[in-house]
């Protein structure tokens, strides 16, 4: 298709106003290149640099329109279903998402309703409460970062729905008089009045959890190189499983935040993998970061990497927005690395 033809085609459509549309191409541009990655490689025949932005021109009705850096055309990536009263932007998304991952052999988001029973509570560390679930028989067992979207409020309240992520901190099968069962643990970060540790600490042994939606965390690209781990308490749940399943010879640089020093043994006390059990003092190799007030949380993980000599090849790691933001920017200008090898994600916003 020529420009000309193109920008014809184009002018037929009539965008979505910006009420519609703006919040989602400011979230899908800022936090799911990777994606929109997918989408060009999946339903067009161009591929994608490793080092190209990705973007979101233009949102219509039936479809989006997204550029690439090398790329003179802009790509039209039609929906399923056409914008309407009935049908969101998210559900379209959501659903080209589905399409490219599976064309592409990837795992991806999946909408469906889980039910996960509660048998037990416990504190993990000073500030991270562990449930204790029995879960559906296929929740994956090796996958770190595996999360699910629950919702905070029960089947029969009316009030506006309240949903939040929250990652499997562990899975695992176990025998019982019944059988064989889905165990896992599901770790919440409660600090003052908020909607998730109020929702975690409600919950007593036989209570029903259910959650819409399966989100896999990205952490392949973990597997060789020296990789960087940066987490929160939001996110220790996932570097805890990835230090008891890590196999990748190197071990990796780890930089923990937390509000409260004490919620550091919520990392020291897991069982490192074969792998890293074999490299002397590791937890002792940790860097962790109190947060106060006054903690330039951005600035201080900076530090931690620019006096440290080894050379970063990798990196995963999840903060609340405005720092994973700007982290994200101040890496890849430092550390020069392919957008598929550096994963900050926002977990949560202040």
């Amino acid at each position: 298709m020529t420009a000309t033809t193109q920008a014809f085609e184009l002018s037929k459509k009539t965008p979505l106003p910006m009420a519609v549309k703006g919040k989602f191409m400011n979230h899908v541009n800022e936090e799911h290149q990777d994606e929109l990655v997918m989408f060009i490689e999946a339903f067009t025949e161009a591929r994608v640099g490793d080092n190209d932005t990705v973007l979101v021109q233009e949102v219509f009705a039936d479809g989006l329109l997204i550029s690439a850096d090398d790329d003179s055309l802009p790509h039209f990536i039609a929906f399923k279903d056409p914008i309407d009263e009935s049908t969101t932007i998210k559900s379209q998304y959501i659903h080209l998402l589905q399409s490219a991952a599976k064309k592409l052999g990837k795992l991806s988001i999946k909408l469906q309703q889980r039910r996960f029973t509660v048998i037990d509570r416990d504190f993990a560390s000073a500030n991270m409460l562990r449930l204790k679930v029995r879960a559906p028989k296929d929740t994956p067992l090796n996958h770190a970062g595996f999360a699910y979207l629950f919702n905070m409020l029960s089947e029969e309240d009316d009030s506006p729905k309240l949903q939040r992520y929250y990652t499997l901190r562990k899975a695992w099968h176990e025998k019982g008089s019944e059988g064989e069962q889905t165990l896992a643990w599901i770790d919440v970060f409660v600090h003052g009045d908020t909607a998730g540790g109020n929702w975690a600490q409600a919950m007593r042994a036989d209570d029903v959890l259910t959650s819409v939606r399966d989100y896999p965390e990205k952490i392949a690209h973990l597997a060789q190189g020296q990789c960087l781990l940066i987490c929160d308490e939001t996110s220790m749940p996932t570097v805890a499983n990835l230090l008891e399943q890590w196999q990748n010879p190197i071990a990796p640089m780890v930089i923990l935040v937390t509000n409260d020093p004490k919620d550091l043994s919520y990392l020291t006390d897991c069982t490192l993998s074969k792998t890293l059990a074999n490299h002397e003092g590791f937890f002792n190799s940790i860097q962790h970061i109190t947060k106060t007030s006054k903690t330039d949380i951005q600035q201080e993980i900076l530090n931690i990497i620019q006096a440290n000599p080894i050379r970063i090849e990798k990196v995963w790691g999840a903060l609340d927005a405005k720092a994973a933001k700007g982290l994200r920017q101040e890496l890849k200008a430092t550390l020069q690395l392919p957008r598929q090898d550096l994963i900050m994600k926002v977990y949560w916003r202040g």
